[in-house]
């Protein structure tokens, strides 16, 4: 069922609704809900499978790219003919071996994989030394500067998947975690005082004294709202000035919070 069918679904329900009794009504209102929350999964799953294309496909259109280049690379570099091996299987053997790592490797563990694919190639030149001297060094040392840009290319992905996922759990409303948007989000911001000071940081950095005169509070009173806001991560203090400045979560907060109002 597509999402435009669902939502057709949810009107038909609800015109039907304000015909009925007010115990048919009710159960109404809950096959409503009930609705409501499966479109609400539906559209965030579909959420969910985009952000998985989009790096994948991002994936492989690196390789492809880096695959392309490496061709040229060794038809130009790479001596021809070749006085050890027959230079095509050559080529074809680095080729796989290069889009293999890649079609095996995870954005997110960029560094880890390729320490093992260096330790791999190393492993590589010890069974077959004359990788090590020329003319294969030649064509193992175009393998091996592809190979790296390769993994860098695909290891910025990672910052890629990261935004797309960070975008996808503001989406997913079901998993919101209550006691940490209560405790991190919601309560640091519930006292006049310390959202005052959130507000006042948002402009410029500002001194406890100057803290202590913008809330009107001083010794353990101040202390408690200010370690509210640091713990919070909304806020902090630079050790070398002393002064206590916004962070950048909470500078997005406020944003957020001065959007929300903005469209009351």
């Amino acid at each position: 069922m597509r999402k435009d069918e669902i939502e057709e679904r949810i009107i038909g329900i609800e015109k039907n609704l304000r015909d009925l009794g007010t115990t048919q009504r009710e159960q109404g209102e809950m096959i409503l809900s009930e609705l409501r929350s499966f479109q609400r999964l539906f559209v965030e799953e579909q959420i969910e499978t985009m952000r998985r294309q989009v790096v994948t496909s991002h994936q492989n259109m690196i390789l492809q790219f880096a695959i392309s280049t490496i061709k040229r690379e060794f038809d130009s570099v790479c001596p021809n003919p070749c006085s050890l091996y027959d230079r095509g299987s050559c080529i074809d053997f680095f080729i796989s071996r290069l889009r293999e790592s890649a079609e095996r490797m995870d954005p997110d563990e960029a560094d880890e994989f390729l320490s093992n694919q260096v330790k791999q190639d190393q492993d590589l030149v010890v069974k077959y030394p004359e990788l090590g001297k020329e003319p294969c060094l030649t064509c193992y040392k175009i393998y091996t500067a592809e190979r790296d840009h390769l993994m860098q290319a695909i290891g910025e992905l990672s910052s890629v998947r990261s935004t797309l996922r960070n975008r996808n759990q503001v989406a997913l409303i079901r998993d919101l975690p209550e006691d940490e948007v209560l405790a991190k989000i919601i309560e640091p911001l519930s006292h006049p005082a310390r959202f005052s000071m959130i507000k006042a940081l948002s402009m410029s950095t500002m001194s406890y004294t100057d803290l202590s005169s913008l809330t009107g509070y001083k010794g353990g009173h101040l202390l408690f709202h200010v370690t509210r806001l640091i713990e919070a991560g909304l806020a902090a203090k630079d050790e070398s000035s002393g002064q206590y400045l916004i962070t950048e979560k909470g500078m997005g907060l406020m944003n957020l919070i001065r959007k929300i109002y903005s469209g009351m």
